[in-house]
């Protein structure tokens, strides 16, 4: 009875029309099947991170944290010119979320005392002409020449004294 079951459906694959398609699908489902057994084995983990921030309470306001403290930076501005005054609001807001003491000087104003520049690590020149300096830019030119930091926050004019 066996035998002449498998007689039979031996005899209708032969007969049947569409055997290499059948034979093409059986591969392709034996290679989903291989997918998915791999696929079952392969687990993925993510690692859990935990961002602890500073207690409101204990964190320190940057005006409190700076005060105090000797000025490492010198901030020169010149209130005289053009867009000065916002650059460097700009700048005292940058300086102090950083976190550096900083003193300002104005050249504009003529009692302004120049400091020492000794007593700086950095200075920052805030003003496109730098004319009004005057001899202040050879103080400063020989004071970075020697290993302090200058920075200009505007792009400087070609002074007149180089033309």
């Amino acid at each position: 009875m066996i035998r002449g079951f498998l007689s039979d459906v031996l005899a209708k694959w032969k007969r049947f029309r569409w055997q290499g398609l059948v034979k093409v699908w059986a591969v392709f489902m034996a290679i989903a099947l291989v997918l998915l057994v791999e696929s079952l084995g392969v687990h993925y983990g993510v690692t859990r991170f935990d961002i602890t921030y500073l207690d409101r309470n204990k964190a320190i306001p940057a005006a409190n944290a700076i005060a105090g403290e000797k000025a490492t930076n010198l901030l020169v501005v010149d209130s005289s010119q053009e867009g000065v005054s916002d650059a460097e609001a700009m700048l005292d807001q940058i300086l102090l979320d950083m976190k550096v003491p900083t003193t300002t000087v104005d050249v504009a104003d003529e009692n302004a005392e120049f400091p020492a520049l000794t007593h700086y690590s950095t200075i920052v020149v805030a003003m496109p002409n730098l004319d009004r300096l005057g001899e202040h830019v050879l103080q400063i030119m020989q004071w970075a020449k020697k290993g302090g930091g200058v920075m200009f926050a505007m792009t400087p004019e070609k002074p007149a004294i180089w033309m």
